[in-house]
């Protein structure tokens, strides 16, 4: 007893959330709670590691965990955005990627592969799909949809053997060119198409 727990929250999706999702703000509820994110996501900057830890200002400790930050900060300066991209993104604060284009690509990837036979969760947040592979070995149906030019990750990367993941930070025409190649490799190992999913 006695001791601070400190609720540190991972914010890098928290603006790309669909289907009119609220998510609560954990500095509304409690004071000893750390917010990370990361502009790679919601301003479409991938390979950018460029975001911000902030401490609520009504923690005990707030100086001292701030100091600690700043020292991590220094002593890691390798992982730094350049002076340049910190500069950049300072004004957008308050600004997001297009969510409904990312929604419509959503819909879009989800529906198709539905109704080719996979079985797949549809997300509510983020860009990314995490299908399961119809055979054992989801390296080698990655090497599969490969042979089609579509190109996904196993899910044993990801603690989740059986699975695959796709992202659709793409444009949309690059989606609609790869439906076939789902479809084709869906039908060679013996997934039923479903006709159009909902």
């Amino acid at each position: 007893m006695g001791k601070t727990i400190y609720l540190i929250t991972d914010e890098a999706y928290r603006r790309i959330v669909y289907d009119q999702i609220q998510l609560p703000f954990p500095f509304r509820y409690y004071p000893h709670t750390l917010r990370v994110t990361s502009h790679s996501k919601d301003l479409s900057l991938p390979g950018e590691r460029i975001g911000y830890v902030a401490v609520h200002p009504d923690c005990e400790e707030v100086e001292e965990l701030m100091a600690a930050l700043v020292f991590a900060n220094r002593t890691l300066g390798f992982v730094n955005a350049p002076a340049l991209m910190q500069r950049l993104v300072a004004p957008l604060q308050r600004n997001s990627i297009n969510i409904k284009e990312y929604e419509e690509k959503r819909d879009l990837l989800y529906s198709s592969l539905v109704s080719f036979g996979y079985e797949v969760v549809k997300p509510q947040g983020a860009f990314y799909l995490f299908p399961k592979t119809p055979i054992e070995d989801d390296l080698a149906f990655v090497r599969e949809l490969q042979s089609k030019r579509i190109l996904t990750v196993p899910g044993r990367g990801f603690g989740k053997p059986g699975h695959f993941r796709i992202a659709y930070a793409v444009e949309k025409r690059v989606i609609e060119k790869a439906l076939p190649g789902f479809k084709e490799v869906a039908e060679k190992y013996g997934l039923k198409c479903k006709g159009q999913a909902q």
